[in-house]
């Protein structure tokens, strides 16, 4: 598992939503789910993914970013501008 692969919990108009990252370090494979559904995919070579994905009347910037030299990657969560802090990570 990549260090990039994270999930978070929010709560966005009194209902909870949960947002998942899967990265594969091997292939550079990006995977983003709202609670368990694919709303984006990509993959990281050298520069930095950026993901939209709205979360009721709201919307979660997901940034995928290379770390190490490329040896692995980290991902962050900002809602409305704010960061979330992951569940594991």
């Amino acid at each position: 598992m990549s260090e990039a692969s994270r999930v978070w919990r929010v709560d966005v108009d009194g209902r909870e939503y949960e947002i998942e990252v899967d990265h594969s370090t091997w292939s550079g494979g990006i995977e983003v789910r709202r609670n368990a559904e694919v709303v984006a995919t990509g993959r990281l070579w050298l520069t930095a993914k950026r993901f939209e994905v709205p979360v009721g009347s709201s919307t979660a910037l997901v940034e995928v970013e290379s770390a190490y030299a490329g040896f692995a990657a980290r991902s962050e969560l900002h809602l409305d501008g704010r960061y979330v802090e992951p569940l594991r990570g």
